[in-house]
């Protein structure tokens, strides 16, 4: 490269004993010695550690500002063979920098020197430089070399650009975009054919330009320098997008994206080596209207033949892939009779990359957009790239297509003479004017959930024969809009569409009816090619569908997806929304009506006379509460479904708890009902304040650590009998215990509970006797048996 400020250089010393005898450095006196100045003030220093003595670092070199000082004699002297014979080498390498600050052209001049033979002593304070012509002592041998900050004397300079020439005219024009990033690859040895050997490259800059420096001369010798231009990330199948462009007086020859048999002079600088692309057109996504990247174009005869490479003037443009700008380029050099001479039709055939639709899913076979399809069918005649009849720019003698160089805009519609292109030419000769320009080829890509796809109904539980409404909202998210877009919705079985519900909300707000296509005998809707959706926007879709009179009760999902009309691809996810069928609250489910009553004359059942409790807690199975109210009333809307064939029991509890003090229930509790569809159900629940009466008991009544009664005992049950006998009442059974167990106690209990029950059950008295157990303990609970107590 160029000797730039801040730059890195290498330098290499070389040494060789040339002479016929060799030096013995096992002897003391004999000696090996290369110093060279490095350091040079505001130009050039030398980096630490650096250096290398026959490609390893070691003791025997130093460096002493600015001297560095190598002593090979004392590293032989100490190896198996100390002689330095005829022909031996060694090499010292090293690098150094050039000031940042140093300026453009001033020499850098580096010497090196050698003392070698019988020892003599170099000054010590390496005050004195280098030279080598006198003023320096115990010099055998020196060398210089000059070099240039920022150039390379003796050496030729190329330069050019690189640019999109729209126009054609091979002049830089403005507004025309600079290719940036190019590689421009320097060969040498070449022949009129072969390129050679490759010796470097560089890129072109933001402004599309370039230049090369340090070319050796070769006006004296046979060998020859070639330039290749290429794109950035270029591969053996990018094709040539224009030819070399240079002045006449430059002795090379002009190519596709090349230039062969260069020759160079001594300090020449041979300018405007340029590049002026010249592509047919731009692949483009058919949506994005982006460029796309890595589709194969190939071209045939009228015979489907793909041609051979050699029918190409670059014959990478066969089979060429695209990179990220999209261009193609086709230059048929009709060079054979019969396959691709001039008058022919040829077609372009484009395989597109993943992600864009293969219609046919067969990668073998071309394929070109449907959404934005080419001007004529590739059935029909060819067009004629020498009349042009559809050129968009008059003002030159080339076939232009369309009057950009780009793409058509997202702003373009679809399928109008803005997205023009062809797919089959006619082409009678390689001149310029016969070739076909902005020829834009569109393909369509591949979206699964390009348009964000949402369904809703405000009704979340409905009934046989109620009309239930849904909403789909289609949202693009893309940075482009979408066209020839259909809607389809999916209704569940027992449903039914409700002719003429259907709208359609566009995003100013307003609704216009828009029937969907609905089959005879289907469940399927279609708004087909609901319009023009924009980036970013929304558009909503209003229906109605009833529930059929034979749906079953359960959740029903209702499915919408968007589809491309043309494609037939899917263009968004599947939406759903969900509804449950539920009873009909007239005509499915029961009610439940019930009433608390004080059911004075403990009949169970409700007399004149005997008024509500208010306040009082029934629950149902499934834990709903409800409280009677003032009259003591209570009132559940659809307590229960019933099984529509057998009917369904429906069970109801009084929280006891919440009766006023005193009161017990009369009638049953909890109580069970059989419910039928449609019908009521009651449930009444009585509870009066009973005559409680007492029995006291305690460890004495009862026969030691048994349960059997004393006989003394025995006739104060004859005497509870009849008193309970005399009005309703209430049996509470107490016990006062004291040192008895807890198990003794509830078993003395049970006992005389059983007795009672018995003798009861014997009278056979009037009304259904209640009977409660108490327990109180004197020392506040049952003794513990398990502990000593002193």
């Amino acid at each position: 490269g160029t000797a730039q400020p801040g730059a890195t250089l290498e330098y290499f010393i070389n040494i060789e004993n040339t002479g016929f005898s060799a030096i013995d450095l096992s002897d003391i006196t004999q000696v090996i010695r290369v110093f060279d100045d490095i350091d040079q003030a505001n130009l050039l220093t030398y980096i630490p550690g650096s250096a290398r003595l026959n490609g390893v670092s070691d003791t025997n070199v130093v460096f002493t500002a600015p001297r560095l000082y190598v002593d090979y004699g004392n590293l032989k002297r100490l190896s198996p063979n100390p002689l330095f014979s005829p022909g031996d080498k060694f090499t010292i390498r090293y690098l150094a920098i050039i000031d940042a600050n140093a300026a453009q052209g001033l020499n850098i001049s580096n010497t090196a020197a050698i003392d070698w033979g019988v020892q003599n002593f170099m000054p010590v304070d390496n005050t004195t430089p280098i030279t080598c012509s006198g003023g320096m002592q115990n010099v055998d041998a020196c060398t210089s070399i000059d070099l240039a900050v920022g150039g390379a004397p003796g050496v030729a300079t190329l330069s050019g650009s690189l640019w999109h020439d729209i126009n054609f005219d091979e002049v830089r024009d403005t507004g025309e975009s600079a290719l940036a990033g190019w590689q421009v690859e320097i060969y040498f040895g070449a022949g009129s054919i072969n390129p050679g050997d490759l010796l470097d490259s560089v890129f072109t800059d933001a402004s599309g330009n370039y230049s090369i420096l340090g070319l050796l001369p070769n006006d004296a010798g046979s060998l020859q320098y070639a330039l290749q231009f290429r794109p950035p990330l270029a591969s053996t199948d990018t094709a040539s997008l224009g030819q070399v462009s240079i002045a006449p007086a430059v002795s090379a020859t002009a190519g596709p994206s090349s230039l062969l048999s260069l020759t160079v002079t001594h300090a020449s600088h041979t300018p405007n080596i340029n590049l002026p692309i010249q592509p047919n057109g731009i692949l483009y996504n058919s949506i994005l209207r982006n460029q796309v990247t890595g589709a194969v174009l190939q071209l045939t005869n009228p015979a489907g033949v793909v041609l051979p490479a050699s029918c190409f003037n670059d014959p990478a443009q066969q089979s060429q892939r695209t990179l990220s700008s999209g261009f193609y380029k086709f230059d048929l050099n009709f060079s054979q009779a019969g396959v691709c001479n001039a008058g022919m039709d040829y077609t372009v055939n484009v395989f597109p990359p993943v992600g864009f639709i293969d219609y046919d899913n067969d990668p073998t076979t071309p394929v070109v957009s449907l959404i934005i399809p080419p001007a004529t069918a590739i059935t029909d005649a060819a067009f004629d790239a020498v009349n042009c009849s559809a050129d968009a720019v008059g003002s030159t003698p080339e076939c232009e297509v369309q009057a950009s160089e780009f793409a058509p805009p997202v702003n373009v519609p679809p399928r109008t003479a803005a997205t023009d292109y062809y797919q089959k030419f006619t082409f009678s000769n390689g001149l310029a004017e016969d070739q076909i320009y902005n020829n834009h080829i569109a393909v369509d890509p591949s979206f699964n959930n390009a348009i964000s796809i949402s369904k809703t109904s405000p009704m979340v539980n409905v009934t046989r024969g109620q009309l239930v409404p849904y909403d789909i909202s289609l949202t693009n998210t893309l940075d482009a809009p979408f066209y020839d877009l259909n809607v389809e919705d999916l209704f569940p079985a027992g449903f039914k569409y409700i002719a003429g519900s259907g709208r359609v909300q566009f995003a100013n707000g307003s609704y216009v009816k828009t029937e969907p296509v609905h089959p005879p005998g289907t469940l399927n809707l279609n708004w087909e090619d609901i319009g023009k959706l924009d980036s970013n926007s929304t558009l909503k879709l209003k229906l109605l569908l009833v529930v059929g009179s034979g749906v079953g009760e359960g959740e029903y999902v209702n499915r919408a997806q968007a589809r491309n009309a043309l494609t037939g691809a899917l263009e968004s996810g599947q939406a759903s929304a969900t509804v449950r069928v539920v009873p009909d609250p007239t005509f499915d489910c029961s009610d439940v009506i019930g009433k608390v009553f004080d059911d004075k004359n403990l009949n169970a059942y409700q007399d004149e006379g005997e008024e509500g409790i208010p306040g009082i807690r029934v629950v149902t199975a499934r834990g709903l509460e409800i409280t009677s109210d003032a009259y003591g009333r209570f009132h559940v809307t659809c307590a229960v479904v019933p099984n529509a064939d057998r009917g369904s029991n429906f069970i109801m509890k009084l929280d006891e708890r919440s009766l006023p003090s005193g009161y017990r229930m009369t009638t049953e509790n909890p109580r069970v009902v059989r419910a039928t569809r449609g019908k009521m159900i009651k449930f009444n629940f009585g509870a009066a304040i009973h005559r409680v009466v007492r029995l006291d008991m305690a460890d004495a009544v009862f026969e030691p650590n048994t349960t059997k009664m004393r006989p003394q005992w025995l006739p104060r049950l004859d005497l509870l009998i009849i008193e309970l006998a005399k009005d309703p009442s209430l049996l509470r059974l107490s016990y006062l215990a004291e040192n008895e167990s807890e198990s003794q106690v509830n078993d003395r209990l049970d006992a005389v509970k059983e007795e009672i029950k018995d003798r009861w059950q014997a009278l056979d008295c009037c009304y259904q006797l209640m009977i409660e157990t108490e327990v109180f303990w004197r020392k506040g609970g049952p003794v513990d048996r398990g502990e000593f107590n002193e």
